[in-house]
């Protein structure tokens, strides 16, 4: 019985899990589009990430459990490199985030849709 339910509950988190990865577009605060292209192996995200005209980046500490993604992007503010901390709860096909640029201020909420296929 323990292990019908530990394979239940296995198997409902591995679900959950793959549920964050794929493709999930939005618009920022500043009408910029938004992309967000998602892995998740086990507890670990991994993707990229690309906001308006700025380069691509490549999410970098990414950790995916449940319905709860985290990771962190590289950025340039005002000529000074920092890192960008990204943390996402999915609920439905919205992926909504949290983030927190370097050891500063909180940003704009951001709100992903997952992308048809």
């Amino acid at each position: 019985m323990i292990v019908c339910v530990l394979t239940l509950l296995a198997g409902v988190s591995a679900a959950a899990q793959s549920g964050l990865a794929g493709k999930w577009t939005g618009v920022d605060q500043n009408k910029h589009p938004v992309t967000l292209e998602l892995v998740v192996k086990g507890e670990v995200a991994t993707g990229t990430l690309s906001v308006g005209p700025d380069p691509v980046r490549t999410l970098s500490d990414g950790r995916g459990h449940g319905t709860t993604v985290t990771f962190t992007t590289p950025a340039t503010m005002n000529g000074r490199e920092t890192t960008i901390t990204w943390r996402g709860e999915l609920k439905d096909d919205r992926l909504t985030f949290k983030r927190q640029l370097g050891g500063g201020p909180e940003m704009s909420p951001l709100s992903l849709q997952r992308a048809a296929p």
